[in-house]
C-alpha cells in the first residue's frame, strides 16, 4: 500500500493538496523569482495566454513547495521506481 508523510503542503503563504499538482512551471513572466503551481483545477486562458488560476509561488517558499511534492511524489510512487543501485550479484 502506498502511504506519504504529507499530503497536504501547507507553507507560509500557501495551502496546497499535492494530489491536486498537475505540474510546476518556473515562471519569467514575473519580475519575483517563482513557481506557477498547475493543478487539476488550473485552466489555459487562450485570450491572455497564461494560466488563469494556477497557484503563484515566489521564493524563497517555492523551493520549500518544490522539495514538499518530490518528496510526495517519491512516496507515492516509490513501488514503481527502477532500483538504479548496482546489482552486487552482477558484478561477480
Amino acid at each position: 500500500m502506498k502511504t506519504v508523510t504529507e499530503s497536504i503542503y501547507s507553507g507560509a503563504n500557501v495551502i496546497v493538496p499535492l494530489a491536486d499538482v498537475q505540474h510546476i512551471e518556473k515562471w519569467d513572466k514575473h519580475t519575483i523569482p517563482g513557481i506557477m503551481v498547475i493543478t487539476k483545477h488550473t485552466r489555459w486562458d487562450c485570450g491572455h495566454d497564461v494560466w488563469a488560476n494556477g497557484i503563484w509561488i515566489s521564493e524563497p517558499e517555492a523551493t520549500e513547495f518544490r522539495s514538499a511534492w518530490c518528496r510526495y511524489r517519491s512516496e507515492l510512487e516509490a513501488d514503481t521506481l527502477m532500483d538504479l543501485a548496482p546489482d552486487a550479484t552482477k558484478a561477480a
